[in-house]
């Protein structure tokens, strides 16, 4: 049903749970996985224009993040789950439109991803990510609470 398994990263709970639903559907369907974590830097959505390159990923994000990624990737590994790769994919966009890109861009059949709930000013200005994923997908959606 599922050849391959996108799923999205950063540390949080949700994330956290997303991945372990990532893993059992991927064990389940055979399918491969792919894990992704989002950067956008986060003052993109006051500026306008976006410029035509990818923004380059801070050392200290890189530092945080590829660690979480490498943990991942072998946690899966050792359930027996193929990794496609895994990955931080830097976007001047949105993170929910950074998913829904990459998730194309792979041919990725499912994306699992955490709900994680903005509030007040950040969530009138950017929006729930999964929120954005989910109207934008081409592909099925699968939201961990």
């Amino acid at each position: 049903m599922y050849k391959t398994i996108m799923v999205g990263v950063d540390g949080s709970k949700p994330a956290e749970k997303a991945f372990e639903v990532a893993v059992d559907m991927a064990k389940r369907y055979d399918a491969r996985l792919l894990i992704v974590s989002i950067y956008s830097p986060p003052a993109i959505a006051l500026l306008g224009d976006i410029p035509p390159y990818p923004p380059k990923v801070p050392k200290e994000v890189a530092e945080k993040i590829e660690p979480l990624l490498k943990k991942y990737e072998e946690q899966a590994k050792k359930e027996g789950v193929k990794v496609v790769e895994s990955k931080i994919v830097p976007t001047w966009d949105n993170p929910g439109a950074g998913f829904v890109t990459e998730a194309e861009k792979q041919g990725c059949a499912l994306t699992v991803i955490g709900s994680r709930g903005l509030t007040g000013v950040k969530r009138a200005l950017l929006g729930s990510v999964a929120e954005y994923v989910v109207k934008n997908a081409h592909c099925s959606v699968h939201v961990v609470r």
